[in-house]
Order: C-alpha cells, then sequence, then structure tokens
C-alpha cells in the first residue's frame, strides 16, 4: 500500500522570506527543519492532506493568496509519495503549534537553519526548485 503525504512553505508576500517547521522530538526525523504537513488519511487529495495537516500543525489555515504545486516525490518502490507546495500569504503570521513542532522560523530563501530533514534539503538545495520559489517571490 502506498503512504501519500503532503507538505508546504508558507511564503509571506510582505517580507518575501518562507516559514519552516522545527520537528518535535515526538516525530519521525526529530529536531530538523521542514516543510509543514504530513501524511494523508482515507482518501484525502494531496491539497485536502496539506489543509488538514496545516490545521492540526499551526492550530488554523491562514488566508491563502495562491497555492503552486512545488515538486512530486515517489520513492523508488512507489510505496510513498510526497506533494510538495508553496503557499503564499499576504504577512507573516505566528503558528500555534501542536507537539509535532519545537519551532518555526521565517527564513529568507537561499537561507535555512540546520539541520534539513532530508526531505526538505532535497527540494531547497535543488536549483530548479529554488527557481520556482524565486519565480514565485518575484510574481509578488
Amino acid at each position: 500500500m502506498t503512504t501519500n503525504a503532503s507538505g508546504c512553505v508558507f511564503i509571506a508576500k510582505d517580507t518575501q522570506r518562507m516559514c519552516l517547521q522545527l520537528r518535535s522530538k515526538s516525530v519521525s526525523f526529530p529536531g530538523t527543519w521542514s516543510f509543514w504537513g504530513g501524511k494523508s488519511e482515507g482518501n484525502e487529495r494531496p491539497f485536502e492532506t496539506l489543509l488538514r495537516e496545516v490545521e492540526e500543525e499551526i492550530g488554523f489555515v491562514p488566508e491563502i493568496i495562491k497555492t503552486y504545486p512545488l515538486h512530486k516525490f515517489t520513492s523508488r518502490d512507489k510505496n510513498f509519495v510526497y506533494n510538495a507546495f508553496v503557499v503564499a500569504v499576504e504577512s507573516e503570521f505566528v503558528p500555534r503549534t501542536n507537539g509535532e513542532t519545537a519551532g518555526y522560523a521565517w527564513v529568507d530563501i537561499d537561507s535555512y537553519p540546520k539541520p534539513l530533514h532530508r526531505g526538505a534539503k532535497f527540494v531547497l538545495h535543488n536549483k530548479d526548485m529554488i527557481v520556482k520559489l524565486k519565480t514565485i517571490v518575484a510574481g509578488f
């Protein structure tokens, strides 16, 4: 059976910075910086998973200007699929985090905290993904 998951980085239009999550000790890959999100439940579509996970992890769904697909990862054995999104919001916000989160940071694109979760590192160190992020910001 395939495990599906979705996650995102938020980019604030006013500051052009992105928000990352610091994973808590109670989840896999603790102490790493990652995208907000998690595993699908039932027959959720990727965006439905994203909205549910965001509400769980930050306590609310911020007002979304636009959502952009960023990357889709499928494991070699096809047993794991991860959909990464960029969620544009008007301004930076303060998450009301749950136990899955040890902290958060609004950071400049190309200036990430360490250590990055291996999936976030794969995306955020990919030149094509950086171009996509910068293109989104340039469109503000």
